[in-house]
């Protein structure tokens, strides 16, 4: 298990990585290619989609982060705190970023028209290479089955939810808004996770494994966010405002995200 834990981090690094750099792609080519009399990246509608996946790829980024400051206490310092936390940080944040870097790269390519389909372009690649990132070391659902084990069998759930806790105090002065909403899914979240260690065999428990650990993921990403934030980071900010509009109120982002593009990248 200690090698599976290493190799989902990495994992999730590379899914993080692939998606700054596929933004970075896009981001150059929008600068260059003219479309309807000027740049492609004067358009509103292309800055509100890079402006949206780069909330995605600050969103992959903490939670890899993360899931790498856990594993470097525990090698290093044998902190039996952050053990528990990467029981269950070490399979949410492989299993989210590597749907998030396959949904970029998608459009990565499609931003490119054309060219992104052509091989000679090289292009292409970012896709195959990210289709791999949600099979490796455990697929969705296999990663999904293992945070159920991990809340059920190991109490896996408390460090996470104590996690959120804190988060929500410490977005209270940065945007009650995005406290509220953050609470709002920690007492969500804390409850169903009582209710499945309850009976997690159950049809309806094993179906639902997978929704449950993205919102886990989801929230848990926001949390980091706003921690980062309140080191002052402005961009942290902003993108903890955005992820859980996004990711937590499914609440469309484009208008922000185009408004905001420069901070977020």
């Amino acid at each position: 298990m200690t090698l599976v834990v290493v190799t989902r981090v990495h994992n999730a690094a590379a899914a993080a990585g692939g998606m700054r750099r596929g933004l970075a792609y896009a981001r150059a080519y929008a600068n260059v290619r003219h479309v309807a009399g000027g740049p492609l990246a004067s358009s509103p509608l292309h800055r509100a989609t890079l402006g949206t996946l780069a909330v995605d790829a600050a969103g992959a980024f903490v939670l890899a982060g993360h899931a790498f400051a856990l594993l470097g206490r525990v090698e290093v310092g044998a902190d039996p705190e952050a053990a528990a936390e990467l029981r269950i940080v070490a399979p949410l944040a492989k299993l989210a970023t590597g749907r998030l870097a396959v949904s970029s790269a998608s459009e990565y390519v499609e931003s490119f028209g054309g060219a992104g389909y052509v091989e000679d372009t090289g292009v292409p690649r970012l896709l195959r290479d990210a289709q791999v990132l949600p099979i490796w070391e455990g697929t969705t659902n296999v990663l999904a089955l293992d945070v159920l084990r991990a809340l059920t069998r190991e109490d896996a759930g408390a460090p996470l939810v104590s996690r959120l806790a804190a988060a929500v105090d410490l977005a209270r002065p940065l945007s009650p808004v995005l406290a509220d909403t953050l609470a709002t899914a920690a007492t969500q979240l804390a409850e169903t996770i009582s209710a499945v260690t309850l009976d997690p065999g159950a049809p309806t428990v094993l179906a639902g494994a997978r929704g449950l650990a993205l919102r886990l993921a989801y929230a848990l990403t926001t949390a980091l966010l706003v921690e980062h934030a309140g080191w002052g980071d402005e961009q942290a900010e902003l993108a903890a405002r955005l992820w859980a509009r996004r990711w937590l109120r499914h609440e469309e982002i484009a208008e922000d995200a185009h408004h905001h593009l420069d901070l977020l990248c």
